[in-house]
């Protein structure tokens, strides 16, 4: 029970920058199409409320996409024909673009990852961004990271950020692809971010659920770790401790989360701690309130 009240107590000071999860998460190879990772907008937000970076979110016309920026880019007013939009830091000393590709046939992404590799450059991987589907790639000679989604009239979207030789830019290219969101968000959408971050910070114990119904729009989070059941529950000795960690890192945070959105009014949300079975409730939050605590029977 230590063990499990250290993990959980850490998530306190618990941060996940996105160019973590894919440095440990990402195992391309330079020969077969790799399996999936996940990157979230929300984990990203993690990150960034531990820099010193401010942004805002700009949205890509006509593609019903949005990215953050940070606020050291500007946008370049003059951009090529096949070039969505561009941003540049101070000197261009870091660029970021948004590019359309043009594709012969309706290729997928594992075809598309060999045709990066054929032309030499090194795949990192294939990824769940944000409800997008995308392929993340480095090309040398151009000393450049790029995330690749492919679009319904069979081209793609290039998001391109260099110079990535520079530590400091492949860190704030790997915060800011993990932004790149679709402008209209669903409940659907949100449910999935969260499931996603939860993937980064807490693990495979987890169920996320949604209800997307007019009268009943709202996000389920069920959490549990395997040691934790009705029997071991009784010897933890912190559980206060334990209990403001998840109320804190996991429940006030997607409601801020929900926030940003605009959707807090709209879309309510409930975190339960559990068994692994889920028959067992240790902490149950509803609407801001603790509705239940094992520990208390009295809490309201």
């Amino acid at each position: 029970m230590k063990k499990l009240f250290a993990f959980l107590l850490a998530l306190v000071m618990l941060f996940v920058l996105s160019a973590t999860a894919m440095a440990e998460e990402s195992n391309g190879s330079n020969d077969s199409a790799s399996s999936e990772n996940t990157l979230s907008w929300i984990t990203a937000r993690r990150g960034l409320q531990q820099t010193d970076l401010t942004g805002s979110f700009y949205q890509i016309s006509d593609l019903n996409v949005d990215i953050w920026v940070p606020d050291l880019f500007k946008q370049v007013e003059e951009v090529s024909e096949n070039v969505f939009c561009a941003f540049a830091a101070e000197n261009d000393s870091a660029v970021i673009t948004v590019n359309h590709l043009s594709f012969e046939g309706d290729p997928d992404l594992e075809d598309v990852e060999k045709m990066v590799l054929d032309a030499g450059c090194e795949s990192d991987g294939l990824y769940w961004i944000n409800d997008f589907y995308a392929l993340v790639y480095e090309t040398k000679s151009a000393d450049s990271l790029s995330v690749l989604i492919l679009l319904q009239d069979g081209g793609g979207m290039e998001f391109v950020f260099a110079p990535v030789s520079n530590p400091d830019v492949y860190s704030m290219a790997s915060l800011v692809m993990s932004t790149i969101q679709r402008h209209s968000l669903d409940v659907e959408d949100v449910a999935l971010m969260i499931d996603a971050d939860l993937n980064n910070t807490w693990g495979q114990c987890r169920d996320v659920r949604y209800s997307d119904e007019d009268d009943n729009r709202g996000i389920t989070v069920y959490l549990w770790k395997e040691e934790l059941d009705s029997n071991t529950i009784q010897n933890i000795t912190n559980w206060d401790d334990l209990k403001a960690a998840v109320c804190e890192n996991f429940y006030n945070f997607y409601v801020d989360v929900l926030d940003d959105f605009g959707m807090n009014e709209a879309v309510h949300l409930n975190l339960k701690l559990t068994s692994p079975n889920q028959e067992d409730v240790f902490l149950a939050i509803e609407g801001g309130q603790i509705t239940y605590d094992v520990f208390d029977d009295a809490a309201a």
